[in-house]
C-alpha cells in the first residue's frame, strides 16, 4: 500500500461528514465511521447498499479496506458478536477481515443531494423540501477583540460549528464594550484603559451533541485569560437538509401513468394506493421508509411515491385522500450509492481504488397465477 494512494479510514469518514453532515441525521442512527480504526490507512474502498457480512467479504475480495454503505450494519448495539449470514455477521466480518465500515444513512437522506437523488432519477422537477420540523442545536456565544474574530471562526468551523445546510464558516458579530478589572496574579492580553476594551459578541450554531468539542475549540483559541464562551441549548428551523422533496412530472396526468413510469424506470413492480385515472400534479418522493413523511405529504401533495409505508400509514394517508406508489425501499435507495461513490472518489488520493456493487435486488413479486382456465 502506497501512502500516496492511501488515506485513513477517519480521514475518509471526516470527508463524507462534511459533505453529509452526521449531523443530520436522526438521534437513533449509527453513522460515520461504524467500524474499524480511525488511523488506519484504507487504499480501496467498496461501495454498497446494505452494510451486510456479505458485502464485507466482497469488500475484501476486491481488495478494499473500507466498506461504505448508505444503511449502517445495526443501529442497536449487537448483544453478541458471532459469524453469520446479513447483518448479524457484520460485525465479526469486518474485525475478521481488518474492513472498516463507514454508513452514510439519515443524514445522506437529508443531504440535498440525496434528497433529490430519486426525484432526479425519476425526471421529476424539484419544487420544495417536504420535511418540516426543528432541529436540536446549540448556539454558541462568546465575546473576544475584533483581531480574534478569524481565528476563533475558523477554530469553531474546524471543531463543528457555523455549518446551516449548505452554508459553512455561518456566524453573526455584534459590537459592544467589554468592561473587567484585574485582580492580582491576572494576566489580561487586552488591559482595560478604564473606558472598556471594544469586543465583538460572536454567535455561532453548533450540533448539539458537539457542543462540549466546540467549547474546548474556542477556549484553546481565545486569547483571554478568562473568557465567557457559552453554549445555549435552543432548536432551529430546518433548512435545506430536509428530507423529501415535493416535484412535478411533465410525462402523464394520472396516478397509472405515474406508476408504470415509476415501474419502468426503476424496474421493479409497484404497489399502488389509489384509482389508475385518478389525476396527480403535485408528487411527494421520498426514499425508503417514508411513514414519518405521510402527514406532509397529505398536505402538500396528491401522491408519495416511497420505497415503503407501513400497512396502517398507509390505510390512514388513502382515507385522507393521498394516493401512494410503493417501489420497494431499496429500489428507491440504489441511487444514492453513486453519490456516496462520486463522493469517496472526490475525497481520496489519485490512485486510490473504488469499486461500486452492482445494483442488485433480493426480493422478488409473484404474479397472479394464470391456470389458463
Amino acid at each position: 500500500m502506497s501512502d500516496e494512494t492511501a488515506i485513513t479510514a477517519g480521514t475518509l469518514a471526516d470527508a463524507l461528514d462534511r459533505r453529509f453532515p452526521v449531523a443530520w441525521a436522526e438521534p437513533w442512527d449509527r453513522v460515520g465511521l461504524v467500524i474499524g480504526d480511525a488511523a488506519a490507512l484504507v487504499s480501496s474502498a467498496f461501495v454498497t447498499l446494505d452494510a451486510t457480512s456479505e458485502a464485507v467479504m466482497r469488500a475484501s475480495a476486491c481488495g478494499a479496506q473500507v466498506l461504505v454503505t448508505h444503511h449502517p450494519p445495526y443501529l442497536e448495539l449487537p448483544s453478541r458478536i458471532v459469524k453469520g449470514p446479513g447483518p448479524v455477521g457484520t460485525l465479526e466480518a469486518a474485525v475478521r477481515l481488518g474492513i472498516a465500515v463507514i454508513s452514510m444513512h439519515t443524514n445522506l437522506d437529508r443531504a440535498p443531494e440525496g434528497a433529490v437523488a430519486l426525484p432526479a432519477l425519476l425526471g421529476f422537477d424539484v419544487h420544495d423540501p417536504l420535511e418540516s420540523g426543528v432541529e436540536d442545536v446549540a448556539l454558541i456565544v462568546t465575546y473576544a477583540p475584533r483581531s480574534a474574530a478569524d481565528t476563533l471562526i475558523g477554530a469553531l468551523s474546524e471543531a463543528g460549528a457555523g455549518r446551516l445546510g449548505v452554508y459553512e464558516h455561518c456566524a453573526f458579530f455584534s459590537e459592544g464594550t467589554g468592561r473587567f478589572s484585574a485582580l492580582a496574579g491576572a494576566r489580561p492580553s487586552v488591559p482595560d484603559p478604564g473606558q472598556g476594551v471594544d469586543e465583538l459578541r460572536i454567535e455561532m450554531v453548533s450540533p448539539r451533541e458537539g457542543a462540549a468539542a466546540v467549547l474546548d475549540a474556542a477556549r484553546r483559541a481565545h486569547p483571554y485569560e478568562e473568557p465567557v464562551i457559552l453554549a445555549l441549548e435552543g432548536v432551529r428551523a430546518r433548512g435545506v437538509a430536509r428530507l423529501g422533496r415535493v416535484c412535478t412530472w411533465s410525462g402523464g396526468s394520472t396516478l397509472g401513468e405515474l406508476a408504470a413510469h415509476v415501474s419502468k424506470t426503476l424496474d421493479v413492480p409497484v404497489r399502488v394506493w389509489g384509482e389508475d385515472a385518478r389525476g396527480v400534479r403535485r408528487i411527494a418522493v421520498a426514499n425508503g421508509s417514508a411513514g414519518s413523511l405521510v402527514p406532509a405529504a397529505t398536505a402538500a401533495a396528491d401522491v408519495l411515491v416511497a420505497g415503503e409505508v407501513r400497512y396502517h400509514d398507509a390505510l390512514g394517508a388513502a382515507s385522507a385522500g393521498l394516493a401512494l406508489i410503493e417501489a420497494g425501499h431499496d429500489a428507491t435507495e440504489w441511487p444514492l450509492v453513486q453519490l456516496l461513490a462520486d463522493a469517496v472518489r472526490e475525497a481520496a488520493p489519485t490512485g486510490f481504488g473504488l469499486t461500486v456493487d452492482e445494483h442488485t435486488r433480493s426480493w422478488r413479486m409473484v404474479e397472479d397465477a394464470d391456470d389458463g382456465g
